[in-house]
């Protein structure tokens, strides 16, 4: 398929420089011409450029008008990266998966604000619909098991996916299990994006499987990142709802990294959708499975944030007292920061300037320019 460039926020600088009048010292009318500087001689267009293999429009004017459908059609097993730009709108009539064979794809919205990739499943109590709702919902994408395994609107399974200038939602709201996104495939890059969701907006799902997630949003209430997976999250906000945990840490107790926050912001937002949220502190997290891991450095807490950072041990009762949680911060700010209130747990440490430099991209995730 031949590549496509899209512009996208093209803007003119238009000077006329021909047929020019004025006064002459006699009070004369003359006509002259004057020499436009080099950049702006006759008519300058200023884009940004998308390079892509498929468009995805709503309106018909792209190649498809459906996600799914222009996934589908990327090539199977490719070893160079491969482009679908969705222009804006609302796109949410799909649950949507990256199958495993579908590497090196970019999916890349035309506007952050404005490209809108959105689902409402979730976990329920429901035999008869694989203990997911609505029903109806489910009975669209029952056959394909990988699809239903989660709620997720969006399921990556493949590796060297990217993700880039786009929402990413799921709308169920605070009644349970409710996943904007599974990542599932190793070496993912997530650049500029809104995940939103309530409960488990974010699953880093499998062991050993790395992602990268830079200058994005990530929106909850309730273990709202959370699995085994490694996860670097750079320049981003973590935006919770009051009362909940942010994380919920599955690490495997041979795996060095689990969720590592730097130069981030935690911050704390009203009206949650469910009533008596308001006002309740946030914790960092609790421990779900496994041996926990998260490192938070140069990062900025609210006000909002538990003093004790994570003041509930949920059923993991060797929490408190093994040294393969690994629950480290360093160089943070805000009156949170302060770590002398924090749960007494072995593995809730502040680290060292030179434990820090394990903490580096390159040291959790390795080159990431060759993703």
């Amino acid at each position: 398929m031949n590549m496509k460039y899209i512009f996208t926020h093209a803007f003119v600088l238009f000077t006329m420089w021909l047929g020019m009048t004025g006064c002459g010292s006699n009070g004369t009318t003359t006509s002259h011409k004057t020499e436009a500087p080099e950049n702006t001689k006759n008519e300058e267009v200023v884009q940004d450029v998308i390079k892509a293999d498929i468009v995805v429009a709503q309106d018909g004017t792209g190649d498809y008008t459906t996600l799914q459908a222009a996934i589908n059609a990327v090539p199977d097993n490719g070893k160079e990266r491969f482009v679908i730009l969705i222009k804006n709108g609302k796109y949410d009539q799909e649950k949507l998966i990256v199958p495993k064979s579908k590497t090196y794809l970019t999916i890349k919205g035309e506007d952050r604000e404005k490209t809108i990739v959105s689902y409402h499943m979730y976990d329920c109590n429901s035999p008869e619909s694989g203990n997911k709702c609505p029903a109806e919902a489910w009975l669209l994408w029952k056959d394909n098991k990988d699809l239903v395994y989660t709620s997720a609107t969006l399921t990556v399974l493949a590796d060297h996916f990217r993700m880039e200038n786009l929402t990413l939602q799921n709308t169920a709201g605070p009644v349970g299990q409710a996943l904007a996104i599974s990542m599932q495939g190793d070496k993912g890059v997530y650049l500029n994006c809104n995940f939103l969701g309530y409960q488990d907006t974010m699953l880093l799902r499998e062991n050993g499987d790395r992602q990268y997630i830079e200058n994005c949003l990530v929106l909850g209430r309730t273990d709202y990142i959370y699995g085994s997976g490694i996860g670097y999250f750079q320049n981003c906000e973590i935006r919770s709802w009051g009362g909940g945990w942010i994380t919920a840490p599955a690490t495997n107790k041979e795996q060095a990294y689990g969720f590592v926050f730097n130069e981030c912001k935690f911050t704390y937002v009203a009206n949650s959708p469910r009533k008596g949220d308001d006002g309740h502190p946030i914790a960092i997290g609790r421990p779900w499975h496994n041996y926990p891991k998260v490192a938070i450095l140069n990062s900025s807490y609210c006000d909002e944030m538990h003093p004790e950072g994570w003041p509930t041990t949920w059923n993991m009762e060797y929490a408190p007292t093994s040294p393969d949680l690994h629950l480290y911060e360093y160089n943070n700010t805000g009156k949170r920061a302060d770590m002398s209130q924090r749960a007494k747990w072995v593995g809730i440490k502040e680290l060292t300037s030179e434990e820090a430099k394990a903490y580096t991209v390159q040291a959790v995730l390795g080159d990431i320019n060759e993703w």
